[in-house]
């Protein structure tokens, strides 16, 4: 294959990217002006590359970008010998006298990497156009994808001031008052529809929905017909399952209003031909295109499209239907294929300025509910949780059920957690959270402990992508999130945080009982006494009991039937109540603490009925026992997710014994997490004490990789693709991250972190290198358990079009590119219907983005293969 080697030397400019560089290096600020548009792999230069990658690293923390703080950038990742060391930084910056034209820079570095990325491209078409096996149809397919990309890519769009979408507004407004219509857009011919929609805007997707049978292509060809006969206007149709005869005859036959199965025997009376000449005249002169070519691919309808757009001034397109477009490249799964093509279709309305009208097949979940009125869930190919899954506030780390997002009036959009396509768990937005009927569910639990409910066809994200949970299987490796990186709220103080801590682990706060608190620490009986007599005034009694101390915590005051315990006073504000062990759990406000407050209060918790101490195995060396005990599970998972907000990865495991309550365990493992636990948080008291010995001991243990790895199909599904990019043998690329060849076993494997860290350099693979630092850990599962029919919900995510619920990253829906989603539907079943030929049909807008949902009333007559609009 031609590389860029081969060639003469590639477009770049090296004083454009040192003077780039530079200027940062002058004004930090600079990179405000070049951050949105330029990318690290822009730059020719390698050392270039790595010095902007730090840069841009920096700039996203927030932190200062200068010589000082990009050396330790580098270093981080060994690449500061790479760059010729922090003399290179000081010569960068003199390279440049000002940061003031750093934008102009930025251009020439990205217009050379645009057209070293043509070249590779030519080269790359050039190598497949030799081979005269290759399909010319795929060839080509494949040249535009990837013009388009790149195109895309080099797209700059920025904002645009109001006067300026104003003044474009206006005319529309000026042009839509001189026609005297009530319709902003293109008419469907139904009234009522119309008086609901304002007829099909510009740039809107519009989803039209049924079961097989009901009638969906009837229905677009009379909104076509009624547009391109009745008010002109050009319409483009793509129809994927009908032949362009087919459609013809329907179009003859709703045109002239004659029986279908007449015009099908030739059996015409005097007055049908009549109408069917009128019609024919009608229909030649009616500005419809159709396009009939079966299995077309995304790409070639969008080409086609346009090519119609520029000839012919398409005013609406008809696409018959979603799921059989072809999206023109592999998919892990049916949904994310289904939502490839709903996106380009909404992009195409979006860059066409024109509605679109896509028809979709109804799934056969509309068959298996009481109620046959189709739901959005029906539409989508992706599934639907259980009402207590919660997700994850990302400005405050509260944890809010699915449910209660779902059953607000009013659906303001809320910050949540997500993944995004880096695999860095960040920000996202919830738009919507609905209810999606009552489907089967099951029970999902991961080797960490997470459990989720979900219907079978809801995708979990494995490796190799979005897959349904009914193709899951028991130790399939699935991504969690293995930090939650949320700012918190400091809305309590210290000392409450300390006194719940003890009172949470080893207090008795049960009613009719004095509150009171037990430990063999007087460490912890004094710093109980301490809080408790700052916050609540309390003057505590200390009994001893053998090796024990009970700290009874008395009210200040008396005590009447609605004067309550100072302690019960502040708990109930906390929604908290009396429990016994196994009822106790963190009020919502815990799980919104800061860091700080965070490590605080587990520091003190752990002094309760946690453990550290050592672990001593034959013929390893002495490593570290972290735990923590409860017998409400609840309170485990929450901890859990404390440690997950401080980036430390844990684990959920239980006992049972005969006619005691299950003992709930959290567990801290693996060198890194016991480390940075024991360093970060440690324990209050004498529990305590052991944790300098044991941080000795654990730094000298080589760290075990088997449980935080990458799945091992990485192996073919990406470390494949790169080596045979760099041309090298499975044996070379062995040999250069330093272990023995051996054979096919090395895909049995799964690989770690750190590994394939160093594979990704040897590679020069961002895709592999994004996944090495990724935020992800792979958790494996451990049951898939069948359970019930039950109400089930889902939402809708903007971007990222996934969410982090009960500490899982799932799948949403993928509706959400559709403005208007309709559903043609029989309340009868059809066998009832004693007219075949004439069928109340509903039609039930149960989406609109801008303007109101509702029901209506049409007339299906088979004969006529044509609906009506019903009066009332």
């Amino acid at each position: 294959m031609a590389t860029l080697e081969g060639l003469k030397t590639p477009p770049h400019d090296f004083d454009a990217e040192k003077s780039v560089l530079g200027a940062v290096l002058i004004d930090s600020s600079s990179i405000n002006l070049v951050a949105e548009f330029l990318k690290s792999e822009h730059f020719y230069g390698r050392e270039h590359q790595l010095v902007y990658s730090a840069m841009i690293t920096l700039f996203e923390k927030q932190q200062p970008i200068d010589v000082v703080t990009i050396q330790d950038e580098l270093k981080k990742t060994d690449s500061l010998k790479l760059i010729g060391g922090k003399n290179y930084l000081s010569d960068l910056i003199n390279a440049v006298p000002t940061s003031a034209y750093i934008e102009q820079y930025g251009r020439i570095v990205k217009n050379h990497f645009v057209k070293r990325r043509l070249i590779q491209m030519s080269s790359r078409l050039v190598e497949k156009s030799f081979d005269t096996k290759g399909d010319v149809k795929k060839l080509l397919d494949d040249a535009e994808t990837e013009i388009f990309s790149l195109s895309q890519e080099h797209l700059h769009r920025d904002f645009i001031q109001l006067k300026e979408v104003l003044a474009e507004s206006f005319e529309r407004l000026e042009e839509f008052v001189k026609k005297g219509s009530h319709l902003r857009g293109v008419s469907t011919g139904f009234i009522d529809l119309d008086s609901k929609l304002a007829g099909m805007q510009d740039s809107n997707l519009l989803i039209l929905a049924a079961r097989p049978g009901i009638g969906k292509t009837t229905m677009a060809l009379n909104i076509a017909l009624q547009a391109a006969t009745k008010n002109k206007v050009p319409v483009g149709f793509f129809s994927l399952e009908m032949s362009k005869e087919e459609l013809v005859d329907r179009l003859l036959v709703g045109q002239a209003d004659i029986d279908a199965w007449r015009l099908k025997t030739g059996r015409l009376s005097d007055d049908d031909y009549k109408r069917l000449t009128e019609a024919m005249g009608d229909l030649s002169e009616a500005p419809i295109y159709i396009d009939d070519t079966p299995g077309s691919s995304i790409l070639e309808m969008r080409t086609k499209a346009r090519k119609l757009k520029m000839e012919k001034d398409i005013k609406l397109l008809v696409v018959d239907y979603l799921q059989l477009i072809d999206p023109g490249k592999r998919f892990d799964s049916r949904v994310n294929e289904v939502s490839f093509v709903s996106q380009n279709l909404k992009n195409l309305a979006r860059e066409l300025k024109i509605p679109v009208l896509a028809l979709s097949q109804l799934s056969r979940a509309v068959e298996q509910r009481g109620t046959r009125k189709p739901q959005l869930s029906d539409l989508r190919e992706s599934g639907c949780l259980t009402g207590n899954a919660t997700l994850i506030n990302s400005d405050t780390g509260e944890k809010i059920s699915i449910k209660y997002l779902a059953e607000r009036k009013e659906q303001i959009p809320v910050n949540i957690m997500a993944m995004d396509s880096d695999y860095k768990i960040k920000r996202a937005i919830l738009t919507k959270a609905f209810k999606s009927g009552i489907k089967m569910t099951y029970l999902l639990k991961t080797k960490s402990g997470r459990e989720i409910i979900a219907s079978a066809n809801h995708p979990f994200y494995k490796v190799s992508g979005w897959t349904p949970l009914d193709q899951l299987k028991v130790n399939d490796l699935i991504a969690v999130p293995r930090e939650i990186d949320v700012k918190g709220k400091n809305q309590y103080r210290d000392e409450e945080i300390i006194f719940l801590a003890h009172m949470i682990g080893d207090g008795c706060f049960v009613k009719h009982q004095p509150i009171h608190y037990t430990s063999g620490d007087l460490k912890n009986i004094k710093a109980v006494e301490i809080v408790a007599k700052k916050l609540f005034k309390i003057t505590p009694r200390l009994v001893k009991q053998k090796n024990w101390f009970h700290l009874y915590l008395p009210s200040p005051y008396r005590l009447t039937h609605n004067k309550h315990h100072p302690f019960v006073n502040w708990l109930k504000k906390q929604g908290l109540d009396f429990s016994y062990s196994y009822e106790k759990v963190l009020p919502n406000g815990f799980l919104q603490l800061t860091k700080q407050q965070i490590k605080l209060f587990l520091c003190h918790l752990w002094a309760t009925d946690g453990n550290i101490s050592w672990k001593k195995l034959v013929g390893r060396k002495p490593s570290a026992s972290i735990y923590y005990s409860s017998t409400s599970k609840i309170l485990i998972q929450q901890i859990q997710y404390l440690l997950l907000r401080l980036g430390i990865i844990s684990s959920i495991h239980y006992s049972k014994k005969k006619d005691y309550r299950t003992n709930w365990q959290v567990h801290i493992q693996g060198k890194e997490n016991q480390l940075k636990y024991l360093t970060e948080v440690g324990c209050y008291g004498k529990r305590g004490e052991i944790i300098p010995q044991l941080i000795k001991s654990i730094t000298k243990i080589v760290a075990n990789t088997n449980n935080d790895v990458i799945p091992k199909e990485v192996w073919k599904l990406f470390i494949l693709k790169e080596k045979d990019r760099k041309n090298l043998s499975w044996r070379e690329l062995a040999k250069a991250y330093g272990t023995s060849y051996s054979g096919s076993s090395l895909f049995k494997n799964n690989i770690g972190r750190d590994r394939l860290k160093k594979i990704s350099k040897i590679l020069e693979s961002k895709q592999l290198e994004l996944l090495s630092e990724s935020d992800i850990y792979w958790d494996k599962i451990k049951e898939i358990t069948k359970l019930k029919d039950e109400e089930v919900y889902d939402a809708t995510i903007s971007d990222s079009h996934n969410f982090v619920a009960n500490d899982v990253i799932v799948h949403n829906s993928i509706e959400q590119d559709a403005d208007v989603v309709m559903f043609l539907y029989l309340e009868q079943e059809t066998e009832d219907i004693l007219d075949q030929n004439k069928k109340m049909v509903k039609l039930y807008i149960a989406k609109h983005r801008n303007g109101a949902t509702g029901e209506m009333d049409l007339m299906f007559r088979g004969d006529r293969v044509k609906f009506y609009s019903v009066e009332k």
